[in-house]
């Protein structure tokens, strides 16, 4: 007890800020010192464990409330109502809330000063009451969605002008609803977005200007308005494992200078030949598989564009090709790219095929239009 008394505050309440909420709690009898000091740590952690939910736990929140910063509460899919005193509380900067069934938010109520919400499995009584919770955030820049089974919405409206971070997953479920189901999206001060959507079946995204780096793996054959709003993107990691045109003509390229495409979809290479053509800035190119390809037609011939693209001319400086297969197509592509990239600097090949010294040795025979170019295989 007395090496613990020697330790400072900031030390004490950074130890205590990892503890569960109820062993927060007990510390106050500790000694005179603690009975205070546990009421002014930063950051709460309340467990399915610690049956807290009710009027002992709202009671002690409303004590320590002015100077929370972080909550983060995580039930077994209980049904909780926030108290009023956290909505109430000026320095709250992050909320998570975990597999719980959150009660409708209170009217005239606000999160001022809420920077970062993550909303991981939450059950809400309709659709309306995501909105009605965004609607009183208004300075929330980071948002991370987590969707399951148990996730009741259906059309899951997320509107936030002052939106920076947006991370979506909704990889994992048992169960997918019969009726339309997805994601609409308007934050067009959003610069960051993750989207992981393997079930959804709408996706609508208004236009995001300010995007700077994008992750998208979609399984969704409306998925143009996606990757037609990222107009300003200049970082893009992209898999679309089912739609054929993924965005209209003219609508984004202009910026992107990184471009990670999986190539697990059937449609990859008219991707490929699409983006090559309206992305005049692009220096990076990566190729990947991240999942197991299933072709139901195999392409025999790539119809190369009908002129060089610019980025091929001007700014492509590296090519990396991962899970390199050597198929026709493949084959095609590598060619055509290696003979047009005038400033081609390393081109780097990977496979894990039993034939890859046989595959690398065609690639070597390749005529490489760029001199200064390292040609690399693993």
């Amino acid at each position: 007890m007395d090496m613990i008394s020697e330790l400072t505050d900031d030390l004490i309440l950074k130890i205590m800020s990892s503890l569960p909420f109820k062993q927060v709690i007990a510390t106050s009898v500790l000694s005179k010192r603690w009975r205070s000091l546990w009421k002014l740590v930063p950051k709460l952690n309340a467990g399915e464990n610690e049956c807290i939910i009710g009027s002992d736990f709202y009671s002690s929140l409303a004590v320590i409330y002015c100077g929370l910063r972080e909550l983060r509460i995580e039930m077994l899919y209980t049904s909780i109502q926030l108290p009023v005193c956290v909505y109430a509380c000026g320095t709250l900067k992050t909320l998570i809330l975990c597999r719980l069934h959150l009660v409708d938010v209170p009217p005239s109520v606000c999160l001022s000063s809420l920077k970062t919400l993550c909303l991981l499995s939450v059950k809400f009584s309709c659709d309306e009451s995501v909105q009605r919770l965004l609607s009183i955030c208004p300075v929330l820049e980071d948002l991370v969605v987590r969707r399951s089974t148990y996730t009741s919405v259906e059309i899951f409206t997320i509107n936030v002008s002052t939106l920076r971070s947006l991370s979506i997953d909704y990889s994992r479920a048992v169960s997918q609803p019969a009726r339309v189901h997805g994601f609409v999206i308007n934050a067009p001060s959003l610069r960051y977005l993750n989207v992981r959507d393997h079930f959804s079946n709408l996706l609508m995204f208004a236009n995001m200007p300010e995007l700077v780096k994008a992750n998208v793996e979609v399984v969704c054959n409306q998925s143009e308005s996606l990757i037609g709003s990222l107009t300003a993107v200049r970082h893009l990691s992209l898999c679309s494992k089912i739609s054929n045109i993924p965005y209209h003509l003219d609508t984004f390229g202009f910026f992107l200078e990184h471009l990670e495409l999986c190539t697990c979809s059937a449609e990859w290479w008219n991707l490929l030949t699409r983006i090559l053509k309206d992305a005049p800035r692009l220096r990076v190119l990566k190729l990947k598989s991240i999942h197991c390809a299933h072709y139901n037609d195999p392409m025999d011939r790539w119809n190369q564009p009908s002129s060089v693209p610019e980025c091929l001319l001007s700014h492509l400086e590296i090519l990396e090709w991962r899970q390199y297969k050597g198929t026709k197509p493949e084959k095609q592509v590598a060619k055509y790219i290696l003979a047009k990239a005038v400033n081609l600097k390393m081109a780097t090949f990977s496979s894990k095929s039993t034939e890859k010294h046989h595959m690398f040795n065609k690639l070597k025979s390749v005529s490489i239009c760029s001199k200064a170019c390292q040609l690399v295989f693993n």
